[in-house]
């Protein structure tokens, strides 16, 4: 009997992690992926990007953000959708300004209601949908 609790005390420390050993590798790995800190995702197309609000969103008056892409790409290969999914419907279409180098100035944003929207976000050639990221958000 005093052998086999030995044996278990031997057996349940060998399973501890040892102190020396480095943290989990998803932490390390995280820092060495640069899509990690990438805030929208366009996953086919390996491409990121940010959107920055210039005017905040409301229900009673229009807003405007920036998009920034870390690839350039054609105003005419982009389109900004406002869709609102518990509604099953979206708002009136956005305007679209190319500031070159990859960035956007997005305005005319209107969303008609106080919820839960969307902001999809299409990269597209010709009229095919290449990839596309959608930004949730609640609009008070």
């Amino acid at each position: 009997m005093k052998y086999l609790i030995v044996f278990l005390a031997l057996t349940l420390c060998a399973c501890a992690r040892p102190d020396y050993l480095p943290e989990a590798t998803a932490v390390n790995n995280e820092q060495n992926d640069p899509q990690s800190n990438c805030a929208i995702l366009f996953n086919k197309e390996n491409i990121c990007a940010e959107l920055l609000w210039k005017q905040a969103p409301t229900s009673t008056d229009f807003s405007e953000f920036e998009l920034r892409f870390n690839a350039s790409i054609p105003a005419e290969n982009l389109s900004v959708i406002l869709w609102m999914p518990s509604m099953g419907h979206g708002s009136s279409p956005v305007k679209i300004e190319s500031l070159g180098d990859g960035k956007f100035r997005v305005f005319n944003v209107f969303f008609i209601m106080p919820g839960d929207w969307e902001i999809r976000i299409v990269l597209k050639d010709s009229q095919a949908t290449l990839d596309q990221a959608h930004v949730p958000l609640v609009v008070p």
